[in-house]
């Protein structure tokens, strides 16, 4: 019974972070999206082969890269192979978090060992996949925040066995080829090989070994540098830990301890959960550093996972020199929560052997200790459920007006900063049809327009153009926004073509805003019949006809001639 639970408690949370990617999924690109996936792809087409090292800020995302090739080359760059990447590295971090777990109780029994083996992969498997970082898991930019952390800790772990094996020669190779890929997942990735270089002395490991480390270093540091410029947005480490000490102390201690930031509600609580709960890592990291160090070829795994976490620490503490002008709260954004996560599950490897003993002796305190963290983990969990009708609305509205080519500045920041540079990409990708413009309800319509539409006898729509505004600084199109639906049918259409009186095509509108006034009103069908869409500014005040496709209806209507400002 305990097994079962314990089963279906994992499973819930994969299945709910799953449910919330597919509530945020949209094909259309995200902010850094446009530039270093879409705009890579296309420059790499064009023969800029040199963009592969090149720096994005001040990482050089050499894996990812891989990936958004790969999305566009053979997956149709929607994203989705992308997303799935994401929860497959997430797997393989449990898979090797499984691994070191019976490890670290092979002293036990064998029943034994594969129970608690078992209930503690079923709570990390719960403990990655929360949802508080929705911002890595459902965003297809993010692979290289799952890498920077899951490469580094293979590679300390397979150094590990080459530790404990002089002749495991093809283990040690693995593990100095993760740590050179480290390097090209994010910056924080650097520091592997220094780090597994002193992990080599320290465990005594043969001279050759450590030499070949000490080499690899070098070598990787001088390539990575190699023509490197600092991003001029962001701070040095220097400065910051002279000039502002204790805020990047207090931004590393809520860096490691988002976890508990957020699963004490983002509070004045949650802020001393954090702070204390980092502060208690430290001690216990330390404890077991400095045991390994009077025995290193005792713990040689131990060792391994608090160089781990020696690894996240000083991601934390290059992530505050480089953001600490955002302000020390910047620590706890969303998308740090995936370190974080990975050096407590490092944290509970460390504790493991210790903790199934306090089960033995204070079975009730440590069921509580869990129910109480499972608990607040659930309830956060829960988020992921919720819907997300708008934010993927004015997502795909934003690339209805990228698709057009309309500067729809407020509409496009849904999706990214608008700019030359956007629009030229969204031309290009238009023109040869990548991702989202190759597929409905994007793709043709920029070349659509102007051509007669074929409008044969269509059912009357229900609907009604409630607003239309101008648009800034786009001068040649404004907004039109309203509600349509297919009374007959009882569905509401996805795409609306704007037409003039004598049929031609002069924008286009998406539906999918949330409308419960229509949907208490005409049908409870119609809940998502909002529209909102673009028209030539010419048919101000003149009358258009609004033609709904998948559940075809058409709907006459004369636009006012006053508008209003955005």
């Amino acid at each position: 019974m305990a097994a079962a639970l314990a089963a279906l408690f994992a499973t819930v949370f994969v299945v709910l972070a799953i449910t919330g990617t597919a509530r945020m999924y949209t094909p259309v690109p995200f902010w850094d999206m446009w530039g270093a996936t879409l705009g890579f792809y296309i420059a790499i087409n064009d023969g800029a082969s040199w963009l592969w090292w090149a720096q994005h800020n001040e990482h050089r995302i050499v894996l990812s890269r891989l990936l958004f090739w790969m999305d566009y080359e053979f997956f149709g760059g929607l994203s989705i192979f992308l997303l799935t990447m994401n929860y497959v590295f997430v797997a393989l971090a449990v898979i090797l978090f499984w691994r070191i777990s019976r490890a670290r109780l092979q002293h036990l029994a064998s029943p034994t060992r594969r129970s608690i083996v078992f209930f503690t992969s079923c709570f990390l498997i719960a403990w990655l996949f929360q949802w508080m970082q929705h911002e890595n898991l459902a965003w297809a930019f993010q692979s290289q925040f799952f890498l920077a952390q899951l490469l580094p800790l293979c590679a300390f772990y397979l150094l590990h066995k080459s530790a404990i094996n002089d002749k495991a020669y093809a283990t040690f190779a693995a593990a100095c080829l993760l740590g050179i890929a480290s390097a090209g997942t994010m910056a924080n990735g650097i520091l592997t090989l220094p780090l597994m270089t002193v992990y080599a002395l320290l465990t005594r490991m043969r001279l050759w070994q450590a030499l070949t480390l000490i080499s690899l270093t070098v070598v990787t540091l001088t390539l990575y540098f190699q023509e490197f410029s600092s991003p001029q947005q962001h701070g040095s480490i220097t400065d910051a830990l002279t000039q502002q000490p204790l805020q990047v102390a207090q931004y590393v201690l809520l860096y490691l301890g988002t976890p508990f930031y957020y699963l004490f509600g983002r509070s004045e609580i949650g802020n001393v959960a954090a702070v204390a709960s980092t502060g208690l890592m430290a001690l216990i990291t330390f404890f077991f550093l400095f045991r390994g160090i009077k025995a290193p070829r005792e713990n040689t795994l131990p060792l391994a996972l608090v160089f781990s976490i020696s690894y996240l620490a000083g991601t934390a503490l290059g992530t505050a020199a480089g953001r600490i002008m955002f302000g020390v709260y910047q620590a706890t954004s969303f998308r740090y929560t995936t370190p974080a996560l990975m050096a407590w599950a490092c944290l509970l490897m460390l504790l493991l052997p210790w903790l199934w003993q306090q089960g033995q002796r204070y079975p009730r305190r440590i069921l509580t200790s869990i129910a109480v963290t499972v608990g607040l983990m659930l309830n956060l969990q829960l988020d992921a459920a919720r819907a997300q009708h708008q934010l993927v609305f004015d997502r795909k509205l934003a690339g209805l007006a990228l698709t057009l080519g309309i500067e729809d500045e407020a509409q496009i920041l849904h999706v990214f900063e608008m700019s030359p540079s956007l629009m030229r990409t969204a031309e290009a990708a238009e023109a040869s049809r990548l991702g989202m413009f190759a597929i409905y309800p994007w793709r043709g319509l920029k070349s659509s327009l102007g051509q007669p539409i074929v409008n044969d006898s269509l059912p009357q729509c229900a609907g009604h153009v409630d607003i239309v505004s101008t648009i800034t600084p786009d001068q040649n199109y404004i907004v039109l926004q309203g509600w349509l639906f297919n009374s007959q049918q009882r569905q509401t259409p996805q795409l609306i073509t704007l037409a003039d009186t004598s049929g031609v095509i002069s924008g286009y509108a998406l539906t999918g805003q949330a409308r419960p006034d229509v949907a208490e009103a005409v049908d409870a069908n119609a809940y998502r019949s909002g529209f909102r869409g673009y028209v030539d500014r010419e048919l101000a005040g003149e009358t258009i006809i609004l033609v709904g496709d998948t559940a075809p209806c058409q709907l006459t209507v004369e636009l006012p001639t006053e508008m209003q400002n955005p």
